[in-house]
């Protein structure tokens, strides 16, 4: 996220507050913000804005011609008045200032550059937690346990930073390492290359879905993953000769 993407999706919220919608079966936010045409033109509400008894405050409604049992709540938007800084044209757009703006970039700044430490740190744990499983062949099960939390952190967190592929690759770890899942030689490895796909991330730098270069890591950490599938495939059925044998 920058300053400005959320500087806009502030604005969006205040210009265009949600009517509230209140029927026997219902009551809260109308699930259109704008009159836009309803999807595929099915149109599934029955009343029009005519029909219903409209409250814009505790003094002042419009009612039908007809008693009704749809109420739409519009109060006054008071916070837009605010944010145009008062100005007497009720269709004027707000705005922020500038200098919120910036110190809100430089705060988003200074919280990447924490979250890639602190990224770095946890890439560094599942390396120390991929040795120790290797060094214990057959008792793995609470370093894949501590492996699948750390993923679940990376997951969460790397998009909100600016990192969108840290939370793909984190999922992917995330959801290979879940409770039950195999712990043999060829699993470790799958998270070493998830490991390898993370640091690269970081490493060059890569924000947003990286294009070309972000397809790449996660078309190389697939193949990568596919490789140790057959490895194990592989191993698997020689030793099943091996006991034929």
């Amino acid at each position: 996220f920058s300053g400005e993407t959320i500087y806009k999706k502030l604005l969006e919220v205040i210009d265009f507050p949600r009517q509230f919608v209140m029927t026997q079966n219902y009551f809260g936010p109308d699930r259109r913000r704008k009159k836009d045409p309803p999807p595929d033109d099915n149109e599934r509400r029955e009343k029009t804005e005519e029909d219903c008894t409209v409250v814009y405050s505790a003094e002042k409604m419009t009612k039908p011609k007809s008693d009704s049992d749809v109420f739409l709540f519009k109060p006054t938007n008071y916070l837009r008045e605010k944010c145009a800084g008062g100005k007497i044209n009720p269709m004027e757009r707000g705005e922020m200032p500038t200098a919120l703006i910036e110190e809100a970039e430089k705060k988003l700044e200074r919280a990447t550059l924490d979250f890639t430490k602190w990224a770095q740190d946890y890439l560094g744990r599942l390396s120390d937690l991929c040795t120790q499983a290797l060094l214990e062949p057959g008792r793995r099960t609470q370093q894949f346990v501590e492996i699948n939390q750390v993923a679940l952190e990376l997951r969460g967190q790397g998009g909100t930073f600016g990192y969108p592929l840290i939370s793909v690759f984190g999922k992917m770890l995330f959801d290979s390492t879940r409770d039950g899942c195999r712990e043999d030689d060829a699993q470790v490895e799958i998270v070493k290359a998830h490991v390898d796909a993370m640091r690269a991330v970081l490493r060059e730098k890569i924000a947003g879905d990286g294009g070309e270069i972000g397809k790449e890591l996660i078309k190389a950490l697939r193949e990568g993953i596919e490789k140790q599938e057959k490895a194990r495939k592989a191993a698997i059925e020689e030793m099943k000769q091996q006991a034929g044998g």
